[in-house]
């Protein structure tokens, strides 16, 4: 596969993928893909009835249209590939519909940049938690429309929390969440960003780029989760902009350059939990300490 000449995120066979949604679009092969997807593997003719298909000619050449690429064929019986489960998904996806109605509620947590009371927005099928007096933005980001219209307003923002939690766990530990390929991560010196150090994670194979702070990373991590829990909190229990570690970087402290380390303080009542990273956002020490 050809890489370009930036660090090589691979090319893109254009022509394929055109050809992969050409062959999607028609009605009869999506009946064959959501027939299978209700209930396979099927013989040929289960699939032929359970399809809506009388001519068994324009059927085999409808399905051999499919098989490959979005079906597979075995002693079995004809089944769903992974691609033909995702291209359900996809074609049957409810925001090629009408938006949900969109929410509007308090976050539950404040500005780390000025203090107001956060506000989480959901609209035109995207979440966003954002503060109503200045620039601060927490989060924006796709959340599907049946993610909207299965819920009401606490269950839909506690659920968009747990999927970016489960998304920028996934970079942390090296996996794409949006192409499952290889992803690497870094602490920045300096930054573009919002934040003064924030743990970058870049997809080697498809480019993409998630930013956070570091102490979002963190929420996984045994020694701040058995912390966290000590104090009665459960990383489960609440969405991460509830954690003011998870937010904001200004607390988070340069401790060497050359290896470059940075430390996390996250605090609960009188104690102190300082998390130390590498320039990966890997954990290298951990310290515990009581205020008086």
């Amino acid at each position: 596969m050809a890489r370009d000449e930036n660090g090589g995120r691979p090319d893109v066979d254009t022509t394929q993928a055109a050809s992969a949604l050409g062959s999607l679009a028609d009605e009869d092969r999506i009946a064959i893909l959501l027939a299978l997807r209700e209930g396979g593997p099927r013989s040929f003719v289960d699939l032929q009835t359970a399809a809506g298909f009388e001519d068994s000619g324009r059927f085999n050449y409808h399905l051999d249209q499919l098989v490959g690429r979005f079906v597979q064929k075995s002693d079995r019986g004809y089944d769903l590939r992974a691609a033909g489960a995702k291209a359900v998904d996809i074609v049957t996806d409810e925001r090629f519909g009408e938006s949900p109605p969109p929410v509007d509620r308090p976050a539950d947590a404040d500005c780390p940049n000025c203090g107001a009371a956060l506000r989480a927005r959901y609209a035109d099928e995207n979440v966003e938690i954002s503060c109503p007096e200045c620039t601060v933005l927490v989060h924006y980001g796709y959340f599907p429309p049946r993610g909207r219209t299965t819920r009401d307003a606490d269950d839909l923002f506690a659920a968009y929390g747990k999927r970016l939690w489960r998304d920028f766990t996934l970079a942390y530990r090296g996996v794409c969440p949006y192409c499952s390929g290889r992803m690497t991560t870094r602490v920045e010196r300096e930054s573009d960003h919002h934040l003064t150090h924030p743990a970058v994670s870049t997809c080697c194979d498809c480019g993409a780029e998630i930013a956070t702070a570091v102490g979002l990373r963190l929420l996984a991590d045994p020694d701040v989760v058995a912390f966290l829990a000590d104090h009665g909190v459960g990383v489960d229990d609440r969405p991460f902009w509830q954690f003011d570690f998870c937010l904001d970087d200004g607390d988070v402290d340069v401790v060497a350059e050359d290896p470059f380390r940075v430390s996390v303080p996250i605090e609960q009542r009188e104690e102190t939990l300082r998390v130390t990273v590498d320039e990966r956002g890997e954990v290298v020490e951990t310290t515990r300490t009581t205020r008086r």
